[in-house]
Formats: structure tokens, sequence, C-alpha cells
């Protein structure tokens, strides 16, 4: 079983050792300040060996108690809290080599407490410096919230004294974690429903992009404010469930690349959660889900199966298409795929890909005709356009004084058309999933694919965060419906017989790797001997189980999202789309004449027949050529 600690998974784990529920802890020796006795650090699972850390051997060894220990730890400091400064003097580190030193600061804290320590710093902005790191590390190996198994209540740990009915945390406890959230919202949270990002935004009043991509582009840094809408969107689901204050509550942005100190004329990014409107009534029934199964011929819900469901409802006028507008409130059968059928709609309203009064959208429209093993990369993809981030330009570094490194050898403006479409090219087949083996990618890493999937990253995290607030905006209502949700309900591990397929029930919006883009980038620069392409490809990319009918599925998607495109352009006549267009047909001149050349391209073989009548014909036309060439 897995559950997903509300706060610290440290001290959920020194409460679940000490009610007997986990027979083992295995993790780094600092659990060991939470007051867990024995800590597994490593196994050798060839020796059936494994190394642990006990509490009253480490103790005994620098012949001190718990408390002191502690803050020995914290002097030596944590992810929390600063090195003292006192410990990297010459006299505690006699050589530039040598280890650190933990007896130093064992011995430090044997001749006064902590707290003398700490009015021991040089300037008062240093120790405020550690001061808060400090205490707050504290706090948080005293007191960090876990669930309580006796009474299924999320707490503080060692919150109570004895002899005290009250419990023993610091009066501005919330000013470090944040304000206590509803017992239902743990519940979600712990049984992994929902990840800890939005409930830590409302309770805390803080939403943190702290982890650095691996490239930091300008783009990069757009789309992050781009994206505010969808995230105000996601907590206003889960908001609008909670108490008012949560509902109004302001919410600071903070970026990795935020000065450690503001300036004071610094305005911060605030925002709150979106006061939603009414919305569309979906009404769901496990009838109606069978039957619409059964008309399209099919044994899953999923973005296909419901943009078709909803299209022909609003042609037809059918009860589906009657409902969303009428008065009332969402309601589904008590049955999993019901369930599954409104999370869908309910993320479609949200990404416009039905319109407002429950009408078609261009987006949507194009989007229901893609092949169903392709549906979450092509809404991927049309979401990027929306967002102005997938095309063949090159990236701009996010600092004009940090320019890229010149190893890397990226290319400058003005770039010439060809480079254009490969870079184009390969973006976009970057977003289909390979096959790859259980083994390390022996092979060259594109410095421009890294760039464009921290886009994509940051963009799946916000759409599986959308998702699961969709989700849970339901079950908060009632949380008995978590019943209707097998295991793995969002398991994202490809299916043995069909990697595009996974075992979820819901979107998972999986963060890829850039593999395909990679093998991509190979394919249009080889200029070997053609009969030799294949050896060559297998030798590159030792890691690919199968990488020629890979790169056929890539090309199919290739058509596709062309496809995509035109369509897109003919109703909405925007600049960017017509530009888009007009660079796909120009980079599709080059992939063309390349699997000419090379004689790979999609056959009966790749197609799955649910793909557009377009498609299929550009596959035909492609193998005809071929055939009739050679």
């Amino acid at each position: 079983e897995v559950l997903q600690a509300p706060y610290v998974a440290s001290a959920q784990l020194a409460h679940f050792a000490e009610q007997g529920v986990v027979d083992t802890v295995f993790g780094p020796a600092g659990l060991l300040l939470y007051g867990i006795n024995d800590v597994v650090i490593a196994w050798d699972f060839l020796k059936l060996s494994f190394e642990r850390v006990h509490l009253d051997a480490v103790l005994e060894k620098w012949k001190t108690k718990k408390n002191d220990f502690i803050d020995a730890c914290l002097l030596a400091g944590t992810e929390y809290c600063l090195t003292c400064p006192y410990l990297n003097l010459g006299h505690f580190q006699p050589t530039a080599s040598a280890r650190f030193n933990f007896d130093a600061a064992v011995n430090i804290i044997k001749q006064a407490p902590l707290i003398n320590w700490m009015q021991a710093f040089p300037t008062e902005e240093m120790k405020n410096d550690h001061m808060d790191g400090y205490c707050i590390c504290k706090v948080l190996v005293h007191s960090s919230p876990v669930l309580h198994m006796v009474d299924n209540t999320v707490r503080p740990l060692n919150s109570v004294v004895h002899g005290s009915p009250q419990i023993q945390v610091p009066w501005d406890f919330s000013s470090i974690m944040g304000e206590k959230l509803p017992n239902s919202l743990y519940y979600l949270m712990a049984s992994g429903i929902i990840s800890y990002k939005l409930p830590q935004a409302l309770a805390k009043g803080e939403w943190t992009d702290k982890s650095q991509p691996l490239v930091d582009t300008a783009e990069f840094r757009s789309l992050i404010s781009d994206l505010q809408d969808y995230r105000q969107r996601a907590l206003g689901l889960i908001a609008r469930h909670l108490q008012a204050s949560f509902q109004k509550k302001n919410i600071v942005c903070k970026a990795f690349w935020d000065p450690v100190r503001p300036n004071a004329q610094m305005e911060p990014r605030i925002i709150q959660p979106k006061r939603l409107k009414k919305g569309l009534r979906w009404r769901i029934t496990r009838e109606a889900v069978e039957g619409e199964m059964r008309r399209q011929n099919v044994d899953q819900v999923d973005f296909k199966f419901c943009l078709q469901w909803h299209a022909h409802e609003f042609n037809i006028e059918g009860q589906l298409y009657k409902d969303i507008t009428k008065f009332g409130e969402v309601t589904f059968s008590p049955d999993q795929n019901s369930l599954a059928a409104v999370v869908h709609f309910m993320l479609l309203e949200h990404l416009e890909l039905v319109a407002d009064d429950g009408g078609m959208t261009v987006l949507g429209n194009v989007l229901k005709e893609s092949p169903r093993h392709l549906q979450e990369p092509c809404l991927v993809a049309l979401e990027m356009m929306k967002f102005g981030v997938l095309n063949g330009e090159l990236f701009e570094a996010a600092q004009v004084d940090r320019p890229f490194p010149e190893h890397v050898n990226y290319p400058r403006h003005p770039v010439d058309p060809w480079t254009k479409s490969v870079l184009l090219l390969s973006r976009v087949m970057s977003l289909v999933p390979m096959r790859l083996r259980s083994d390390m990618w022996n092979a060259d890493v594109e410095f421009d694919l890294a760039c464009f999937h921290s886009l994509v990253r940051v963009l799946n995290r916000t759409l599986r965060q959308l998702t699961e607030a969709s989700l849970a905006s339901i079950l908060l209502k009632d949380v008995q419906r978590v019943k209707l949700l097998p295991q793995g309900f969002m398991c994202a591990s490809p299916k043995k017989e069909d990697h595009l397929q996974t075992h979820a029930v819901l979107p998972t919006f999986m963060l890829p790797l850039a593999c395909m883009g990679i093998v991509c980038q190979f394919f249009l620069r080889y200029d070997g001997d053609p009969s030799l392409f294949v050896q060559e490809l297998t030798n590159r990319f030792p890691c690919c189980a199968q990488p020629k009918e890979d790169l056929k599925v890539a090309f199919l998607f290739w058509e596709d999202l062309r496809r995509c495109v035109d369509e897109i352009v003919e109703p909405l006549g925007a600049e960017e789309s017509a530009d888009m267009a007009e660079d796909m047909k120009l980079a599709s001149q080059v992939l063309h004449q390349q699997q000419m050349h090379l004689g790979i391209f999609p056959d009966a073989g790749t197609l799955r027949g649910d793909e557009h009548r377009r498609v299929v014909e550009a596959v035909q036309n492609l193998n005809a050529h071929w055939h009739g060439g050679r």
C-alpha cells in the first residue's frame, strides 16, 4: 500500500514506526531526528545484506542526549537551515580536504545550548538568516502534522504534552505550515488522488516554482506566467468546496529566478483561486455511457470518446447536450466509467475544447478526429500552439548577460529554412513516446530538445493539476465516491501490448522523454548509404527497442497534427495559425524528401483504423509514390 504524507514524509514515518504500522523504515540517516530508533540506510540485494543506524548507538557514540543531538545536527546544517559559520573555521577544519567535522558541532552544543549560540553572530543579518532556519527546522522535527492512526486526524506530531488537553505548538505555527485544511482534502491527499501542490498553495498562500529547468529560457519564464489562468482554475475548483477564506486567498507566486531579497519596489506576483461560473451541468448516466460505447464500438472512456459523444449529441440535439445548460448540479451514476466521463468533460470544458454554452469549438472539433492512441500528445501540441511555444524558432536565453554556452553549438539568427524545419519536426515528434529498454540512454542529447521539453514538462504538470482538481472537485462533495476509483487509476505505465496506451482511467499527462525527437533528428540529418540506415539507427540508439517502427508512428503523428493545423486556419484565420500551417508545409517537404531517400514512412501496419481520412490518404500517397519511383 502507498500513502502520501499530508506534510513531511519523515514525520509520518516516525508516527507509523511508533504505532507499529511499519516494521522497517528505509531512508537517510536524518530520519533519526524524528525519533525513529532504527533506520535502514542501504540494501545490497546481491549479498542479501543491509546497513542500518540505531539512534541509541549514535547517542552513545557522541555521549549526548537526543535533544542535544538534534541541535548539533541543526548546527551542522540541513535542507532547511544553514551550517553554523563557526564550524567552517580552520580550528574545526584543519585541512582543506578533511571531511566535515561533526565532532565540532557536538562539542559546541555541549558547551552551551543552541539558543546561546544564536546570539553570537557578528551581524544582525547573519543572525536572522540562521535563526529563521533553525527555528523552522526544529518545529518541523518536533511538530510536523501527520495523519494520526488512533483517531484518523491530521495534527502535529508529538503535539500533546501528557496532562495537558491543549496542542503544544508555537503560536505562529500556521506561518510555517499554513492554515489547517478540511479532513476531506487531507483524505484525498493521503489516498494519492491529489498531489500536494494545490493544497499547499491554498494552505500557505504561496505557489513556488523553485525547480530550475534543465535549460532556462525566456520562453520558459513566459510560459510560467501564461499558465496562471489554468492554475487559478485548478485552485478555484478545490477552493469552492472550502471555507470562504480559502476562496478569496491571496497566493504569492515565487520562482527560482526571483532575487533572494526582493527589492522593496518589486510588486509581488499574486493570484487568487478563480471564482468559476456555475459551468456546464454534465449529467452522465451509466446507461448513456454504455449506449455510447456501443455506438462508437469502444470499451474505454477517454478524450476521443467524450469529444465524439459530445459532437454527436450536439449535432442531433441529444439529451447530453440538452442537459448541460439546465438548472442544477453535475450528476453521474455511481460507477467508474460515469465518473471518468464527468472528469474528462470537465477538463475539456476548462481547456475550452467545449464552449461555454455547451457547443463545439474549433480545437475540440479537430482533436476528436485524431487517433485514440495519439490523443494526449495531440492535445499537448495544440495547447503549446495556443501558448505560442510550438514552432521552429530558436529559443532565447532567459538573461541577456548569460547566453547559451558556446560548446553546445546552438544555431544563431538568422536561421535557414531547413534548420527551422528540422527543429519543428523534431520538437513535434518528441511528444510521442518510444519503446525503451531498461537501460541507460547511451546516445546524444540535443540542446534544443532539452529547452523544448522544459516547456513540455511545466505544461504537462499544469494539465495534470487541472485533472486532479476536476476529480477532487467532484469527490469533495462526497468522499465515499473515492471507492469508485480502481487501484492505479492514474497509473501512467504503458501497457505491455501497446506502449501508447496506459492502465490509467483518467488523463495522466506523463512527463515525456525527448528520445523520439533525438531519433528524428538523426533520421533527418542522415546522409549515408540508405541501405545501412536501419542498422546504423539500431547501433546508434541501443536503448530503443524498435526505433524504426516508432519512427513510423511519429511520422503518422506529424501528418495528423498538420491536418489539425490546416483545419484550424480555415475557420479562425489567425495569422499565427496561418504561419504555423506554412511552416508545417515546408517542414513536410523536408520530411517527405528524406522519407523517399531512406524508404521509411507509415504503412498499413502503422494505421489503427480510427485515423482521419486525410491522414490515411497521405500515408497511401507516400507508399504509392515510393513504390512507383522504385
